[in-house]
């Protein structure tokens, strides 16, 4: 065969995946290696591993994660692979992570689950394990685990939980899986982590860098917009309060000499047992959720739980402002410290 119909024929080959080839998919379709040696020195084509070559113009950042693949069944063409890509193996982990532009974990090994043994070349990890369907992607032409698995294969392989933590806020900030994807998961890995369903430790993990529900309610609740927001949301709710703090005859002058702590305490133990029920459920959560464009997707009920909890912190600074005019009647004739009516 002429140069110049090898150089054709490897060129064919090397289209039908991502420009490269290897020597045992070449010497079935009639090409030498000495033929495929003699291309290498012309600069048709490059050696980019022991038995891979590739065009020059195919060679990126992804070369090495393909040839990685590539070596593990290196006789079959990869059309025929990813026809079945949970039995010829599936880059995960680490690569996977980086594949997806998910966290920063160095990634210069490698790494693929395969369903049994397979015999890799050094410089490539392996993992063993069994995936379904759901939980397998393309990307850029190769198979991978998706988002949500590889969170949850990076917790099980002992990465450190706030790096993990990391890459599942991007997850989530990104929009490459849901809540209930990532809950799903990593509800097998929850009893080990010392949580109770997977739902519970994905809010663990996000606790870690401040994206939890619990974190950003706490966050919001502490800012004046928060607080904003939660007035505005339960206007009606707010004249209660004021209603009950009126019936405690409690100077005003006195709520203002108090520090963060006491009203804190003062509204815990004087406030909340005067409110009517129901009152504080009608904070409008979601409205506050997509008012305050949070970095990540958060569960409603966990975020309203938070922001319940933190009501003693802001509400006393609440009952301070409340313009004049929007009080009740009876909160009107606070009594102040000499013991005449306030305006």
């Amino acid at each position: 065969m002429k140069t110049v119909s090898v150089a054709a024929r490897v060129s064919e080959l090397a289209a039908r995946q991502w420009g490269m080839l290897t020597t045992a998919q070449a010497e079935a379709e009639g090409i030498t290696r000495l033929q495929l040696t003699r291309l290498a020195e012309a600069g048709v084509i490059v050696r980019v591993d022991r038995g891979i070559y590739a065009v020059p113009s195919a060679v990126d950042e992804r070369t090495a994660l393909r040839t990685a693949w590539l070596s593990l069944d290196p006789s079959e063409l990869a059309e025929k692979r990813l026809a079945d890509p949970l039995g010829s193996g599936v880059i995960s982990h680490t690569s996977a992570a980086a594949l997806h532009g998910i966290g920063d974990l160095l990634d210069d090994e490698p790494e693929i689950t395969t369903p049994g043994r397979k015999q890799s070349r050094r410089g490539i990890r392996l993992h063993r394990g069994t995936l379904d369907a759901g939980e397998v992607t393309f990307v850029e032409g190769l198979p991978a685990t998706t988002p949500a698995r590889t969170v949850a294969d990076l917790l099980a392989d002992g990465r450190d939980p706030s790096h993990v933590a990391e890459i599942a806020g991007d997850v989530l900030r990104q929009g490459l899986a849901s809540r209930q994807d990532m809950a799903i998961a990593l509800e097998p890995l929850a009893s080990r982590n010392q949580q109770p369903t997977g739902t519970a430790l994905l809010e663990h993990l996000l606790d870690l860098v401040g994206l939890s529900g619990a974190a950003l309610a706490k966050e919001l609740a502490a800012s004046d917009l928060g607080k904003a927001l939660v007035t505005a949301g339960q206007l009606s709710a707010i004249r209660s309060i004021i209603e009950a703090v009126s019936t405690l005859d409690v100077p005003k002058n006195i709520l203002d000499s108090l520090n963060p702590a006491a009203l804190a305490e003062f509204t815990r133990d004087a406030v909340f047992p005067r409110l009517p029920d129901g009152v504080l459920p009608k904070v409008d959560v979601a409205a506050i959720i997509a008012a305050t464009k949070l970095p990540i997707p958060v569960d409603t009920e966990v975020f309203r739980t938070a922001l319940s909890e933190s009501v003693p912190a802001w509400l006393p600074e609440v009952i301070r402002y409340v313009p004049t005019d929007s009080r009740p009647p009876s909160a009107q004739q606070t009594t102040i410290g000499d013991g005449e009516p306030s305006p």
